[in-house]
């Protein structure tokens, strides 16, 4: 099987030419899209451009998606890898990517080690709590749901493709992946310093992220499973607005007027997790079943 690189590059004059170089020997082809760079990012990847790479432009910054998804469309390759052009993502785990892709994995993550040299505080704060969301909507264990690194094969694109702008599109893409049952392998990967300077706008792109995970919850769940997970969402609500007025008149009168509202939160609360719970299990075991009754069909087909 033929891989092909993605490289979405936007300002990237210091980095790109190192990406190229490194990951020149590890894949069959690298398509490098300049997102509208005011640097000399198209000049230098230029440079480069042979029967392997190629150098594609974009006049106006169209946002990562778009430059992805034009990498994507003027691929050859039957496995399409996304990386990123800062150097962060080291090529060496291409051969490892591909392994898992044989072995039966759907799309590949390079999960990376999350440390204080690489990624300062608020980011990995952050992205604990959008992996642990990302696990929770889905009902299966993602440890690095935002991470460029990835790998699948390039006739799930269209089935992996979800509606987003910038930084939330991994984080999506990833989640419905699962929700659809496909088989998700993670890789553990060394994680650099970037070269330039970085791109990520905390609060923006975590809002963006937020509400990204819950567009994907509500629109890849199942009607049976909503019905059973919103209700429970009510009743957690309810029981948050329960605690707030005990704390509310804890704090203001000194005592509880309502000396059993602490119990009613606590079991609504309870209650609501564990039915919002069931509801996204039930969607994750029915979305699996579909997926291994069409993997059985498939086997079926070929035999014949």
């Amino acid at each position: 099987m033929t891989t092909s690189l993605i490289i979405p590059a936007f300002n990237e004059e210091e980095a790109i030419g190192l990406v190229i170089e490194e990951y020149y020997p590890f894949v069959d082809e690298i398509i490098v899209v300049d997102d509208g760079s005011k640097d000399k990012t198209y000049e230098i990847a230029s440079h480069y451009q042979d029967a392997k790479v190629h150098v594609f432009q974009h006049t106006q910054n169209q946002g990562k998606v778009g430059a992805l998804l034009t990498g994507v469309r003027k691929s050859t390759g039957e496995i399409i890898v996304f990386t990123d052009a800062d150097c962060t993502y080291p090529a060496r785990y291409i051969p490892v990517f591909l392994s898992e892709l044989n072995r039966g994995a759907d799309l590949v993550l390079g999960v990376r080690n999350i440390e204080a040299h690489n990624i300062p505080l608020f980011n990995r704060i952050g992205n604990a709590v959008f992996s642990t969301m990302a696990t929770y909507i889905s009902g299966k264990y993602i440890s690095d749901g935002q991470t460029g690194y990835r790998a699948f094969r390039k006739e799930m694109m269209d089935e992996l493709l979800v509606s987003a702008k910038s930084l939330e599109f991994e984080t999506k893409m990833t989640v419905r992946a699962a929700k659809l049952g496909y088989v998700i392998s993670e890789v553990p990967i060394e994680y650099r310093e970037r070269v330039g300077t970085s791109k990520l706008h905390p609060i923006r792109d975590g809002y963006r992220m937020f509400r990204a995970l819950l567009s994907i919850a509500w629109h890849e769940t199942s009607p049976l499973a909503k019905m059973i997970s919103v209700p429970g969402l009510f009743l957690l609500f309810a029981g948050i607005g329960f605690g707030l007025i005990s704390v509310q008149e804890r704090l203001l009168n000194y005592y509880l007027i309502h000396e059993y509202y602490p119990l009613i939160s606590v079991f609504l609360m309870l209650f609501g997790i564990q039915l919002t719970s069931i509801g996204l299990i039930i969607d994750y075991l029915s979305k699996k079943m579909d997926r291994i009754e069409e993997r059985i069909r498939q086997s079926f087909i070929k035999k014949e």
